[in-house]
């Protein structure tokens, strides 16, 4: 056999994975292979692969080693809508994509190249675990992966997406990146194998349901976005990174057919508020990106843009301020602050609302990181007050103190230091007390003291909103002023870094 001959059969070896048996069990289990994630990821015919031919392992004693052409990752470089990106994808039909000392190699590979190129990465998990006869060999090379996740945050973009099962130390992968998709039905983010699970609850586990998709979109917050199959994941990813810089000295691509500017907005502030519908108002073409919709969906984060600018939307669905919400808003404006997306932030928070069970847990330390990601965020930052704004609710939702470079009130608005009837009780003691009917007088005095005290002029006249503006207006205002905001540059105190509240 001549040499070309060789190579081209060792080519058709390492595209075949793990042999037509296997790849067809993928598929019955409503999977696609590894490259076939890749070809629907990547613009046509644009991926390079590297470290192809990879084939080594050990084994610790007692156990025979186990290889393969690969090592269960398909590792390269591509583009996606001609923007360099570099990924890997674990491949389920070799070796069950179990993760080994060669096969962390190459993701770690892939991952450097990424970070010296300054270009996103993207990693597609679909794995049984670590390779058992590697030992804690193969656990060592997973948490190298983790410590380098943890160097790159902030540097480029990382995107994970879940494609299958992702067990044990490798769940933290999903955890550590910047963002993580889900697909319904085929996913599973868990620290033991349902064996294991199975062994020690006495019953059988089914890990896409217990530990899958909508749970980790849902519950912990894992995943950012839920995907229906994995046609629906491949086109969120590209939708994603249309919305990010590929670094973190880039600028996030500017959307060049621009929306009307001087666009109205169908509100008026009397009719009931919709949060998502106001975002989409404000934003070009109605245009946005839900991150972390199923979590904690009393804040809703998103991403648009804005006079052709990619921004970042924080806005209140509900006005009590919950655990989760808190931190869904903190993490999402911290990550909005490492690549330099400005924030506008739609407030309508009555305060964290009295719960001693909420109060008991970990409500104040999880208001105080949304808290202090407002405050250490250096990006452009714009507010609109479109309800209410009360006590905490007001202090928390990026005010002037935070360092909002512009804040807007509809004259709707609620602003006040307390709830209006807390404000009542204590301002009206004495008519509330004198008067024949107790309820009646107590609304009623509740009435005048948001009429007289919780209003927007009250806030002007005293400097924390810059102007109150018509609702039909919001568009306009804050195309302007974030044209204004968007070169900003703002100097903290040096130090190595913060450190947040538990």
């Amino acid at each position: 056999m001549g040499k070309l001959e060789e190579l081209r059969e060792k080519n058709l070896d390492a595209l075949a994975g793990g042999g037509q048996q296997k790849v067809q069990a993928q598929h019955e289990a409503g999977k696609k292979t590894a490259r076939e994630r890749v070809e629907r990821l990547l613009d046509a015919g644009s991926f390079i692969e590297i470290e192809k031919f990879v084939k080594r392992t050990f084994s610790t004693p007692g156990f025979e080693a186990a290889s393969a052409t690969g090592e269960g990752v398909v590792c390269g470089y591509g583009t996606i809508d001609e923007r360099p990106v570099f990924l890997y994808a674990q491949d389920y039909t070799v070796l069950s994509g179990s993760l080994s000392a060669a096969h962390a190699a190459k993701i770690l590979k892939v991952m450097d190249m990424a970070a010296k190129n300054g270009v996103p990465v993207i990693g597609v998990l679909d794995s049984g675990g670590a390779r058992i006869s590697e030992g804690i060999a193969a656990v060592e090379s997973t948490a190298a992966i983790l410590n380098k996740l943890t160097e790159l945050s902030g540097v480029i973009p990382t995107i994970t997406v879940v494609a299958g099962p992702c067990i044990g130390t490798a769940a933290y992968i999903a955890a550590l990146s910047d963002f993580t998709l889900m697909v319904e039905g085929i996913s599973a983010v868990a620290l033991h194998g349902p064996q294991i699970y199975g062994s020690a609850l006495g019953k059988n586990i089914q890990a896409t349901q217990e530990f899958g998709a909508r749970n980790h979109n849902e519950n912990t917050g894992i995943s950012q976005f839920l995907c229906a199959n994995e046609e629906e994941c491949a086109d969120t990813v590209k939708t994603l990174l249309s919305f990010l810089p590929s670094n973190n000295l880039d600028e996030a691509p500017y959307g060049l057919d621009t929306d009307d500017l001087n666009r109205q907005l169908p509100f008026t502030g009397e009719e009931g508020y919709d949060a998502k519908a106001v975002i989409s108002a404000i934003a070009d073409h109605g245009i946005i990106l839900e991150s972390g919709a199923y979590f904690a969906p009393g804040v809703i984060t998103a991403f648009g843009r804005l006079g052709g600018n990619v921004c970042g939307f924080v806005a209140n669905a509900d006005q009590e301020m919950t655990c989760n919400a808190a931190k869904k808003a903190a993490r999402f404006i911290g990550l909005l602050d490492a690549f330099n997306i400005p924030v506008i932030t739609l407030a309508n928070c009555n305060g964290s609302g009295v719960n001693i069970e909420w109060e008991q847990k970990a409500l104040i330390p999880n208001a105080a990181r949304l808290i202090g990601a407002y405050a250490q965020a250096g990006i452009p930052k714009l507010t609109v007050v479109t309800g209410k704004a009360v006590g905490d609710g007001f202090a928390m939702m990026c005010p002037k103190a935070l360092g909002a470079d512009m804040v807007y009130a509809w004259p709707t608005a609620e602003i006040s230091s307390m709830p209006a009837e807390a404000g009542a009780l204590i301002l009206y003691e004495d008519e509330i007390s004198k008067a024949q009917d107790g309820v009646a007088a107590k609304q009623q005095m509740k009435e005048r003291y948001i009429e007289e005290y919780a209003n927007p002029w009250q806030a002007a006249e005293q400097g924390v909103v810059d102007d109150v503006i018509e609702p039909a207006h919001t568009r306009q205002i804050l195309v302007s002023a974030l044209e204004m905001t968007i070169s900003k540059r703002e100097n903290k105190l040096p130090k190595k870094h913060g450190v947040l509240p538990l």
